[in-house]
């Protein structure tokens, strides 16, 4: 029972540095790219040219993250979550020193290459999950665990931006600098590392030999997409997630170009909007002790964040833009428990390592078309994005109409 009790919290520390980590940092990338006083770029770079670029970088991290979270998720199915926990640890531990210093010396390919170390490792993600689903004694204590997690998100949504929106921002403190939040997320890797390493108990009942392969990867992503319980689920998922992507990513370009706002001002959004997500997971917990049917509501706040997301562009005023973006971020946040928890269900207790890896394969994938779809079509009109995240959600409302109950039911 001790052991059981402390390998919760190293999975929840882990969760939770692994999400604050990711988010300290995000105020930083649009200033990085597109303010005109960024000496990452020389002068001849067009904000074209900037904005096609952030959505490259942005992409990578999740691209790296689609092709191994499988290959992690399997790993520690065969040789323990344990060790797959430290060694993704150990890798984005070098990925944000890398970033940190590419941001210190104003290297670009050292930044690139550091978001592809720390999206490779990001794929511990998964090994959470599943040890989540490992540590559960029945199907109402799963969502409650994943629900958990999405308030621990939650959470870091609000601290990691605000945070890091300080940090970076040399108006607040000439201490501060655009690099600054990407050493914390190094200290925090670390600090991560040695929970795990410390207070981790292995919750895989064996353990066996195993060969990494990287092809694997491809290989179980082409093997979810043949197995017809499951395809399903994971196409409403890319729906749901790539409109979720579109949005999130892209908050920030519209608060430059729209509202000119500083790493400071991105960072009180992002923390404001982290708080609203915190109230949507929260509403799981209160909805999974009802009897209300899951799916219905799933495609009632389909419909409702489809509407929502349309109108983000749109408001002339910064607090008008606030209001219709809580909105959809409250039911982007109520809907990722009940999805993730979905998934689980519709797979062996023995696989899922992999079933969660694979659908980090297929949140990084949204993740990865989000960016790169909307750096082309923000330059063409702000609102496009926005208009094709709606669809997306709608999209995925259909098909969630013709999908089994079963895999909703707690």
């Amino acid at each position: 029972m001790k052991g059981r009790k402390l390998s919760m919290l190293a999975v929840l520390i882990t969760f939770a540095m692994a999400s604050l980590s990711a988010t300290i940092v995000f105020p930083i990338f649009a200033p990085l790219f597109l303010s005109e006083t960024s000496s990452i770029f020389i002068r001849s770079f067009s904000l074209y040219t900037r904005t096609l670029l952030l959505g490259v970088f942005l992409a990578s991290f999740p691209l790296a993250q689609f092709f191994f979270s499988p290959v992690i998720g399997d790993f520690s199915d065969h040789r323990g979550r344990k060790k797959a926990f430290l060694l993704t640890l150990a890798i984005e531990t070098i990925g944000y020193f890398v970033s940190a210093w590419g941001v210190q010396t104003v290297h670009l390919s050292l930044l690139f290459l550091g978001r592809l170390l720390t999206g490779l490792a990001a794929g511990n993600v998964s090994v959470c999950l599943a040890t989540l689903v490992d540590l559960s004694r029945s199907e109402k204590e799963k969502v409650r665990y994943f629900s958990f997690g999405s308030i621990i998100m939650g959470i870091a949504f609000v601290l990691g931006p605000f945070i890091g929106g300080k940090l970076s921002d040399a108006s607040v403190s000439p201490l501060f600098s655009l690099a600054f939040p990407m050493w914390i997320g190094f200290v925090l890797t670390l600090f991560n590392f040695c929970i795990v390493w410390l207070l981790f108990h292995e919750t895989m009942p064996n353990v066996s030999r195993y060969t990494f392969k990287i092809a694997k990867a491809i290989e179980n992503v082409e093997l979810a997409f043949r197995t017809n319980h499951i395809r399903d689920l994971y196409l409403i998922y890319f729906y749901y997630l790539f409109s979720w992507n579109m949005i999130y990513q892209f908050l920030p370009a519209v608060m430059v170009s729209k509202f000119a706002s500083l790493p400071s001002m991105i960072g009180d959004a992002s923390a404001l909007m982290g708080l609203v997500w915190i109230v949507g997971s929260a509403a799981m917990l209160w909805l999974m002790h009802t009897s209300l049917p899951m799916k219905r509501f799933l495609i009632l706040f389909l419909i409702i964040f489809s509407f929502l997301g349309f109108f983000v562009s749109v408001p002339e005023t910064y607090h008008t833009f606030l209001w219709v973006t809580s909105g959809a971020v409250l039911f982007a946040g109520s809907m990722w428990p009940i999805f993730t928890s979905a998934i689980s269900n519709a797979a062996d207790q023995s696989v899922q390592g992999k079933i969660m890896g694979l659908s980090q394969s297929i949140q990084s994938l949204a993740m990865v078309l989000a960016p790169l779809i909307g750096g082309f079509l923000i330059e063409l009109h702000t609102a496009i994005p926005f208009i094709l995240s709606s669809t997306s959600a709608l999209l995925a409302g259909l098909f969630l109409t013709r999908t089994k109950s079963l895999y909703f039911q707690m």
